[in-house]
């Protein structure tokens, strides 16, 4: 009688173990089997820009219903917005498989090829496009045109780029980002009143500018302003640029380089920092620091930026290369008294740019440095060559001119100089060049003409203490002795620690008989550089000046 009853027990408590699932787990149930619930989510969550939960809930509404259109489309939005452009582009496929004639979605997938550098299939993309011309949703015709512009201004046909850029403009007047760009293209083919007119547009219309920003009609404009020599105005433009868009390292690099070119070198610096902290590895922002720590002659930091650049960076340059970098790395080992290893630098860059002036001027400056004078003389020949009007090539050449006593040549080398590229924007290599040529006319015993030319070195740039130097020099040979003085304190005060200063201050404080003043300052030159000629004989002769007088002999 005992097993029958345990049997019933078992049922009772088997059919009490299966009872129905509880309400709120079959709701929860229905919901993962729901497309509409997945596809919902999936959309809302790519509205909030949450693009890995979007791809997640699309995936969920893929699995329920493959065939719906639209959850591609989202499903390749939200991998364009984390930046999966191959993925991305197969989910337009698997919508452009289902519904085909959508413009919207050709536009899309021709964005997602253009990023991934397809560019072939991406204009054929927008293209097709603009043929079928429907169904475009919240993307109008202007950014096929926009798109098809990029890629053909990436080909460099830019007859056809403008055209296209015309027609995106034509379909939405306000779209800025597309005049931004039309007025890069614009400035490009040197129609700069154009190009400047399409960035005022994008600047004051400011509006769809899709990826792009304010920012970049600033940065265009700053560009066209610096290539037209107004240089306030590129400075105020990339200012503006920068105050926008702090992190655009492309932007710092420009504005330092127009810097540099004004021989604005700290302020120069500065930019080519921020460059670096925008985009650590950044090589032409480390190209460009180490050139303009080469002008500062901080020769040892100069050589570890151009090597890191050229070792460590990304290999992003402009349209030098990486030749910029190795000039730049000889210039800092010939600040360094490393002169072998500056020529090696120096025909690298030269070999990896032959068609680029400088780099040959430069090289011409190494070798005339070694004393290989016709190597030199052939190198800033080649200099010449390349660009007429460069004052770089024609400055070395006249150095080393001067070298060889071709006295009159060089004179002749340094005025083309003076003439040359040198009097737009790189106004102290100007005032270099003036005062090159009036320390030759100096020694040519062409004392006034001397005078001119330090006094041009002055004018152009009044920081300039060898300019100042080299007109006292000029006026102590025409017996201007006051006036002398007045010159060397002015070179003293810009570089109080040049030795050479202060022995001109003695020599002309001398002639003035001020004889404590002069010995004062035959001893600071000493103090600074024991073995400055000129002072220790200034100061022999003003310590037997100094000397008691023996007692006049008793008259008779």
């Amino acid at each position: 009688m005992g097993r029958p009853l345990i049997n019933w027990l078992m049922v009772i408590c088997l059919t009490v173990g299966v009872g129905d699932v509880p309400v709120h787990a079959r709701q929860k149930q229905d919901k993962l089997q729901d497309f509409d619930y997945w596809a919902s989510l999936c959309s809302s969550l790519l509205k909030s820009r949450k693009y890995k939960e979007a791809i997640e809930a699309c995936d969920q509404a893929i699995i329920q219903n493959a065939t719906e259109p639209l959850a591609w489309l989202d499903r390749g939005d939200a991998l364009a917005g984390m930046e999966r452009f191959t993925e991305a582009v197969v989910s337009y496929d698997r919508f452009l498989r289902l519904r085909a004639n959508s413009s919207e979605v050709l536009t899309k997938r021709c964005f997602a090829l253009n990023e991934l550098a397809r560019y072939e299939e991406a204009i054929a993309s927008c293209e097709q496009a603009l043929r079928i011309d429907q169904n475009w949703q919240d993307i109008s015709p202007a950014e096929a045109w926009y798109y098809q512009a990029s890629i053909l201004r990436r080909w460099n046909r830019l007859a056809e780029a403008l055209e296209s850029y015309g027609l995106a403009i034509r379909s939405n007047a306000n779209y800025s980002l597309a005049l931004a760009d039309r007025c890069a293209v614009l400035a490009s083919l040197d129609r700069h009143a154009d190009a400047l007119k399409d960035c005022d547009s994008a600047i004051r219309i400011n509006a769809n500018w899709g990826r792009g920003s304010l920012a970049t009609a600033w940065a265009n404009r700053a560009r066209i302003e610096a290539k037209l020599a107004r240089f306030d105005n590129a400075l105020s433009a990339y200012d503006k640029a920068l105050a926008l868009q702090p992190t655009d390292a492309i932007a710092w690099t420009e504005q330092g380089s127009l810097l540099w070119r004004l021989g604005r070198f700290t302020e120069a610096l500065a930019s080519q920092e921020w460059a670096l902290k925008a985009r650590e590895k950044y090589s032409l922002a480390l190209a460009n620091k180490c050139a303009t720590l080469n002008q500062l002659g901080q020769y040892k930091e100069a050589l570890s930026a151009c090597d890191s650049a050229i070792q460590e960076g990304d290999q992003q340059w402009n349209e030098l290369g990486p030749a910029l970098a190795w000039d730049q790395r000889g210039s800092a080992l010939l600040g360094l008294n490393r002169p072998e290893e500056a020529l090696a630098s120096a025909n690298r860059a030269v070999s990896l740019k032959p068609d680029h002036a400088d780099f040959w001027s430069n090289r011409g400056a190494v070798l005339w440095f070694l004393g290989r004078f016709n190597e030199a003389l052939s190198s800033t020949n080649q200099a010449i060559a390349l660009k007429q009007d460069s004052a770089n090539a024609w400055f070395n050449h006249g150095r080393i001119l001067a070298s060889l006593n071709r006295t009159e040549e060089a004179l002749q080398a340094y005025d083309k100089a003076i003439a040359g590229d040198a009097n737009i924007g790189s106004k102290l290599s100007l005032a270099d060049i003036w005062v090159n040529k009036s320390a030759l006319l100096w020694r040519l015993r062409r004392y006034s003409q001397s005078l001119e030319s330090a006094t041009q070195a002055t004018a152009i740039n009044p920081r300039s203490a060898a300019g100042w130097f080299n007109r006292g020099l000029a006026l102590m040979a025409l017996d201007r002795y006051g006036e002398a003085l007045q010159s060397y304190n002015r070179a003293i005060n810009i570089d109080p620690k040049n030795s050479d200063y202060w022995t001109g201050r003695g020599m002309a404080l001398m002639a003035l008989n001020d004889n404590a003043q002069s010995l004062a300052a035959f001893d600071q030159a000493l103090k600074l550089n024991p073995s400055q000629a000129q002072a220790v004989v200034g100061k022999n002769i003003i310590s037997e000046r100094l000397k008691p007088k023996p007692p006049a002999p008793p008259s008779k």
